[in-house]
């Protein structure tokens, strides 16, 4: 099989050489793939330039040059003014800044700019307060109607080097970049072919065609993140060995019996929504997302409790042994009459209480676990885990979620959130997680 010519080592690219690709490697990159793939971290839009003697007093622009002249100076009563005179070809442009000294440090003759603001016409020559800037990189001579993409670099390589060698690669082996998905595909989302993405995000000759070539690279990274997690979803669902969790009459009214309340309306329906995926024998995997003194633990409970009563056991992870301790005390409150075996697990446990306490968790005999990190050590062995709980999920890495799952058992997994925070949010509309919205 012969390798595609994209995973040409990059010293061989025009103008790299192998000093250059020891640095490239740096930062990753080895192949030519792997440089066209070294997307622009921005671009410097140069196209609404203008020269000198085309401004308007008022008018925002941008205009280049190469300083010609520094000064600085105390005014009066303390106050600083610092001026530095830019060489525009056409003519001159100053920039000035009003008690900021420290300025004119980042600033030296020869260095090219480009200042942007309103400018103003003073005793005959034109001048912008406080304007922003940006360095340009010397080897521009005319910078005039340009966008120049801007790269991550590394020691050793400089600006208008990387986008050398960019462009020497874009203009060899960017049409030779796979396009993974259909034509007729492309054409229904609106969708640039990925070369074309590519080559106009490293040369774009107008904004619109480097926000089409963004939007093609964001739009494939989305696809492919839902994908991933479309198939992760599938595992979780189709994979029948989760505990068969059936709610009786009269389980549910021993449950119910158990609060000094009646539950809400968003509560049973919350409930509702858990015991079919209970009952499904394929592994849960919801969040249920409610505002803080909603009743989420209420609704945590009753789930515990129905997995317990069908011969399984259940967990309550917290992120801090503060909540840990908040759902012990609850949970405590709520089974005063009850004879369900509960515990909790955090670090301040003294070794004899954790030892005795992981004894009777791995022999079965505690049937509610409460806790910390705590609960997802290495030498935290379950009898038979039915059911985790995570309140305020995104606090836990993937590793720790996955502890509880084994080839041999997938638990039910209800997570809880009181903020519907962006990762949440991600989670649940991408297809990862199912919700119920306890209101």
């Amino acid at each position: 099989m012969t390798e595609s010519p994209l995973q040409t080592p990059v010293q061989f690219l025009n103008g790299v050489g192998p000093e250059r690709g020891e640095l490239l490697e740096k930062i990753g990159i080895q192949t030519v793939e792997d440089l066209l793939w070294h997307l622009p971290r921005s671009v410097l839009d140069l196209t609404d330039v203008r020269p000198v003697n085309e401004l308007e007093e008022d008018l925002p622009a941008s205009v280049c040059g190469k300083v010609v002249d520094l000064d600085a100076r105390t005014i009066s009563r303390g106050r600083t003014i610092t001026a530095i005179l830019l060489d525009c070809g056409t003519g001159f442009l100053k920039g000035t800044w009003f008690n900021q000294p420290w300025v004119i440090k980042r600033f030296f003759p020869g260095q090219l700019l480009m200042f942007s603001g309103k400018p103003k016409r003073r005793s005959g020559k034109w001048e912008i307060s406080h304007p922003q800037f940006q360095v340009l990189e010397e080897d521009l001579d005319d910078p005039q109607g340009l966008i120049l993409p801007r790269y991550s670099l590394t020691e050793g390589i400089k600006m208008y080097q990387m986008r050398r060698f960019v462009r020497a690669a874009v203009e060899e082996y960017a049409q030779l970049i796979p396009d993974y998905l259909p034509e007729n595909f492309r054409e229904t989302q609106s969708l640039i072919p990925l070369s074309q993405a590519v080559i106009q995000m490293h040369k774009p000759r107008t904004m619109d065609e480097y926000q089409a070539g963004v939007h093609r690279v964001i739009y494939d990274d989305l696809l492919e993140f839902q994908l991933a997690l479309a198939m992760r979803r599938r595992l979780w669902t189709c994979v029948d060995n989760a505990p068969l969790v059936k709610v009786t009459a009269k389980v549910d009214a021993r449950i119910r019996r158990l609060f000094p309340y009646d539950l809400t309306e968003g509560q049973n329906q919350a409930i509702e929504e858990i015991k079919t995926d209970l009952a499904s024998g394929r592994a849960m995997h919801r969040m249920l997302q409610a505002d803080v003194g909603a009743g989420k633990t209420a609704i945590a409970i009753y789930a515990m409790l129905a997995t317990i009563a069908c011969g399984n056991q259940a967990v309550l992870m917290a992120p801090t042994e503060l909540l840990a301790v908040q759902h012990w005390e609850t949970i405590n409150q709520i089974l005063k009459h009850s004879r369900v075996e509960r515990c909790i697990l955090t670090g301040s446990l003294s070794p004899s209480e954790r030892k005795a306490t992981l004894e009777k968790i791995a022999a079965g005999d505690q049937q509610l676990i409460v806790g910390t990190q705590a609960v997802v050590q290495k030498d935290v062995q379950y009898h038979n885990l039915g059911l985790v709980i995570i309140d305020e999920q995104h606090k836990f890495g993937v590793m720790q979620r996955a502890h509880f799952s084994s080839d041999q058992n997938t638990p039910h997994m209800l997570v809880m959130t009181a903020t519907p925070i962006p990762r949440s949010l991600c989670l649940t509309q991408f297809g990862e997680l199912d919700i119920s919205i306890n209101t």
